[in-house]
């Protein structure tokens, strides 16, 4: 069983030891698994209450016993039984022998341990979760001390179960959490593997909504200094803001991945088009007193065709290469078989009058089906307290205040300020990211206008705008959160 207990956790434990016991210090040691795959305990809390010390000192952190008879703690855990020791007092002249397994709190300037109590913490299930020990029973001296009796080892036994059950609620969490995580980091890859183009997206975005949300906590005016996220809060806005776009694994991958109004297929199909209008020019306009003629009808094919390239970019659409287009469904060219060949059929002239973008009608409404998606596979996650409203965070990313948004259209007062926040996190990366092939990246500050015209047309939230820009959350530059003072 590999854990790590939370450190506050086991110096209550201890803290509890100590108190039933009454000894003035301990330690608490917790079975991990090394780099070779060993069962070994650590040094994980540590207690001297007359030296002042509540936690374990640096340079004992690094300490690990193996199970077996070496030492005291190695022996406990190896035989699974309760040990008492009793010590004399070292003279003067003997210095302090910080290898002999009872030793560890010698460590500290004229403090000797002259008895101690090891045992072991087993669960109700028989699985040895780590060692206890207590050392110096009080009342003690440096020349006359109470030793740990039967009463105190049986007491030992009663609490070490307690402890031992504890501890592996604690180590169950953190493997909890640990598989929470990796599910989330999977998840991630996954949506990574499936739109290349926008890697990175996830993460950029999870870290701009944690520095706007450190931003908010330290907000002293305003309707923000009354909302503030504590640490649950922060780990259920992570995994929101990650997880954001999962959706997009049920995406079409020809839709998720399309560069130009185009696909690659249908600009072939126009080009090779073009070719066979240009070969029919070039057979209609043979004779020597027509090579004018074919000259400029082959100029007019090919600025046509630089049009449609035009046109096949995702950039705004210029109005005058919009009408242009419009008017290619009209070129024809006359074929040797007595059929015309049109330049631009209807389908392809709609698509390439797209007025931005790279999507068509139906490939947006396609594409904007990811947020339900991820909505239901967020559900089907059993989040644990304090999580719940992880799948309701990403469901509303792209929904704005005056209900323009989507998949549901809702207004602002059912969009959290999770869900707010995210929404002008997300906007800002799809506008800076550099690895977009589709689109080039745009400043910082044209981002940060745009998103200002967002606010001013009433889609984004201004308050949350504002401090997204007056604390330049958007540098990713997260900050210890300071307490709010009034």
């Amino acid at each position: 069983m590999s854990y790590e207990p939370l450190s506050r956790d086991l110096n209550s434990i201890l803290n509890s030891f100590l108190d039933l016991i009454g000894c003035d210090g301990g330690s608490i040691y917790t079975m991990q698994k090394n780099l070779q795959g060993e069962q070994v305990l650590v040094f994980k809390s540590m207690i001297t209450r007359s030296a002042n010390i509540d936690a374990v000192p640096e340079e004992l952190k690094s300490l690990v016993f193996r199970l077996d008879e070496t030492t005291l703690v190695g022996k406990t855990g190896l035989l699974q039984k309760v040990f008492k020791e009793t010590y004399a007092a070292p003279s003067k002249s003997e210095e302090v022998d910080v290898n002999r397994s009872e030793s560890w709190n010698d460590v500290v300037q004229h403090y000797y341990t002259r008895n101690i109590l090891s045992a072991p913490l087993i669960t109700p299930r028989g699985d040895l979760v780590g060692v206890v020990q207590l050392i110096n029973k009080i009342p003690f001296n440096i020349d006359l001390s109470v030793g740990f009796d039967e009463k105190d080892e049986r007491l030992c036994a009663v609490v070490s179960g307690q402890a031992a059950l504890a501890i592996e609620n604690s180590a169950l969490v953190y493997e909890q959490e640990k598989i929470l995580e990796g599910f989330v980091n999977a998840c991630v890859t996954a949506i990574e593997a499936r739109d290349p183009v926008t890697s990175g997206h996830s993460q950029r975005v999870c870290d701009l909504t944690l520095s706007l949300a450190d931003a908010v906590n330290r907000e002293c005016r305003g309707p923000l200094a009354f909302v503030e996220f504590g640490s649950v809060q922060m780990r259920e806005l992570r995994y929101a803001a990650m997880l954001h776009d999962i959706g997009k694994i049920s995406v079409k991958e020809h839709i998720l991945q399309k560069e130009k109004k185009l696909f690659p297929w249908e600009l072939e199909v126009i080009e090779m088009r073009f070719r066979m209008m240009k070969a029919a020019v070039g057979f209609q306009y043979a004779g020597e007193k027509d090579i004018l003629e074919k000259t400029r009808k082959v100029k007019e094919l090919e600025r046509a065709l630089l049009m449609i390239k035009t046109a096949n970019e995702p950039s705004l659409l210029p109005q005058e290469v919009s009408e242009g287009i419009a008017e290619l469904t009209k070129m024809q060219v006359k074929i040797d078989d007595g059929e015309f060949c049109c330049a631009l059929h209807q389908r392809e002239k709609d698509i390439l009058s797209i007025k931005k973008g790279s999507l068509s009608v139906q490939e947006r409404l396609e594409m904007e089906k990811h947020v339900s998606f991820t909505y239901e596979i967020l559900k089907m996650v059993p989040w644990g307290r304090g999580l719940e409203r992880v799948p309701e965070i990403a469901h509303y990313h792209h929904e704005k205040l005056d209900g323009t948004g989507y998949p549901l259209g809702v207004k602002s007062e059912s969009i959290s300020t999770q869900s707010r926040m995210l929404a002008v996190c997300d906007i800002y990366d799809a506008l800076t990211a550099k690895d977009r092939p589709y689109k080039a990246a745009v400043s910082t500050e044209v981002a940060l206008k745009i998103l200002g015209d967002e606010v001013k047309q009433g889609k984004l939230d201004a308050l949350l705008y504002q401090l997204f820009v007056d604390s330049k959350a958007y540098e990713i530059a997260i900050k210890p959160a300071v307490k709010k003072v009034a």
